[in-house]
């Protein structure tokens, strides 16, 4: 009688944990479950435009689209290419994907860090993170 108490508490344990994990998916027509907990689709403050900062004294042309960051030096001659994942409208991630800047000591996969700090008068301020370094800087918008 005791061992029956025993399996008929953790048959009940088991089933309602299974039931909670089950209550947070729904199923869709196409039957694959989907998490009600989704994040909302987040809208990047950087998205379809280019900016310009200086670089030992030359423009530096740099150019976000959906998922893409690419920055060109010496009139686009050389270039930065980088993946972007935004964990929030002010904040993402590049990932090294390519380039060809001469001396350029950061390798493919490498990640960078950038938070907006501040948006006035056409410029974006912000403070990014590559390496353990953090640094601020501006770039211009270009219309």
């Amino acid at each position: 009688m005791k061992n029956f108490k025993l399996v008929v508490i953790f048959a009940l344990f088991a089933f309602s944990v299974s039931a909670q994990d089950l209550a947070m998916t729904t199923v869709n027509n196409y039957g694959t479950y989907t998490s009600i907990e989704e994040k909302e689709e987040i809208v990047p403050l950087l998205n379809e435009t280019k900016y310009t900062y200086k670089y030992k004294g030359e423009n530096v042309v740099v150019v976000f689209s959906e998922n893409k960051h690419v920055e060109y030096f010496n009139e686009g001659k050389y270039f930065i290419k980088s993946d972007i994942s935004w964990v929030s409208e002010d904040e993402c991630y590049m990932t090294l994907q390519e380039s060809n800047l001469p001396n350029f000591p950061f390798k493919k996969g490498i990640k960078l860090k950038m938070k907006i700090t501040k948006i006035k008068r056409g410029y974006i301020f912000y403070e990014s993170t590559l390496g353990g370094r953090t640094w601020e800087g501006r770039m211009r918008k270009l219309y």
